[in-house]
Order: C-alpha cells, then structure tokens, then sequence
C-alpha cells in the first residue's frame, strides 16, 4: 500500500512538470525569503527559516525550504501534556527539529491558493512532561507521587501535500503562507520514557504506555509536517 501512495505524489509530480514543459511563454526567475514556522504568535514557538523558489511560469514553482530547531514550554497549551489525562500539570517543554520541504507549487491563476507536494523532513522532537507530587490512578491501581514523562518523535521522511497562498507585489516582494503534511503516512510511534518516585507494577505501567501512544497518535499535530508565514523577494 505505501508504494502505491508515493507512486501517487510521484505521478502527481510528473504530471505538474508536463505542464510546465508545455509552457514555453513564461519567464523563468528566482525567488529567496525568509520564514517563520509553526505560528510566532502562539507559545513562544518561532521556527526562523530560508527559502528558495524557482518560478518556471506563473503556475509551477520549485521550492526548498529550510527551519532552524526551536525550544518552547507549551505548559497547558500541550495536547500531548492534557490528553494524557493526568492533573497536576506542572510544565511541558519542547525541543522541535529542524524542518525541510522540497517539493513543487502548482498555482492554478494568479489570485488562487497554490497546492503543494513533495517530501517533508522533520527531526527528532522531543517533549519532556512534568506532573506534580500526588495520588493519581495509573492502570488498575493509585499511586503517589510525581511522573515526568519525555516523548521523543524521532526524525522522519515522508511525502506531503498541502495548500499555500502567495501574494506578489509589483516590485518584487511577495508575502506568503503555507501548510504541508504527510497525510500519506500513519502518526510514527514516539519513544517514551517514563520516571517517578512511585513504585508502578509492570502491568500498570504498560498500560499508561499504551495510553501515551495511543493519545499521540489521536493527535494530527504529531504528522511529519511543515507550515511557514514570510515574505520572500523574487528576482525578474
């Protein structure tokens, strides 16, 4: 099945390039940005990035894009750190990898929203949970104590497709915003440690990590993906 779904973004891909090729009117030019991932805005996250574009013609566009790491404490506003159900949330703190996009535009008109696809590349995320010092029931039994628990999501490559919207002013500087994940794929399994001063029977135990994995997984943030607000220059 998985090869059935990358043979589809590699039809769609070359499909795209027929296009182009087919269009010999059209001025090819560059483009350079600058970006910001996730959304600066909210929970400190800030993601700063370049980007790279290549206009074959007013509808198709090469693109290579480049996040650096960021570190942010999400705290509550953690839909790894709440689903997991405890109370007693003390902080969520996170270390996002670095993140690339290289893949193609396709803008149907100028004043459209363009699809995107290509391949995404995420890096190792890692999320450390601190819960505090009191009884909670874990499994089948209640225990007494504090629990820390790291997720690590470790670095991935998966093919993505998205949607994007570029608006070009006159003297060649462009704002844009774009979204891309690998719907393709299913949500990886992250790496869980967990540690606490209770002493949590095996069974116990194994049920807070099918817990963990299965809320992580009921999370779509977790998908490989990609999502970037800018403003980018294009050289005619």
């Amino acid at each position: 099945m998985k090869k059935y779904k990358y043979l589809s973004v590699i039809m769609v891909l070359l499909h795209i390039n027929i296009i182009a090729q087919n269009d010999n009117g059209k001025q090819n030019c560059w483009q350079i940005g600058f970006t910001f991932g996730e959304i600066p805005i909210l929970s400190g996250s800030f993601k700063p990035g370049i980007t790279f574009g290549y206009h074959f013609n007013q509808y198709l566009t090469a693109e290579f894009t480049y996040q650096l790491k960021d570190y942010l404490q999400r705290d509550e506003e953690s839909f790894n750190a709440v689903n997991i159900g405890f109370d007693g949330l003390i902080s969520s703190k996170e270390t996002t990898g670095e993140r690339i996009f290289l893949g193609l535009r396709y803008k149907p008109t100028d004043w459209s929203p363009y699809l995107t696809a290509g391949f995404v590349v995420n890096m190792d995320d890692i999320e450390t949970i601190n819960y505090d010092n009191r009884e909670r029931f874990i499994g089948d039994n209640i225990y007494n104590g504090n629990i820390e628990i790291v997720q690590k999501r470790e670095t991935g490559v998966a093919p993505a497709v998205g949607l994007g919207y570029q608006y070009d002013f006159e003297n060649g500087i462009s704002l844009n915003t774009s979204f891309g994940m690998a719907f393709f794929n299913q949500i990886p399994t992250a790496k869980v440690n967990i540690k606490t001063e209770s002493n949590i029977l095996g069974s116990d135990l194994n049920k807070l990590y099918n817990k963990i994995d299965d809320e992580y997984k009921s999370n779509f943030h977790n998908r490989y993906h990609i999502f970037n607000i800018g403003i980018a220059y294009k050289f005619k």
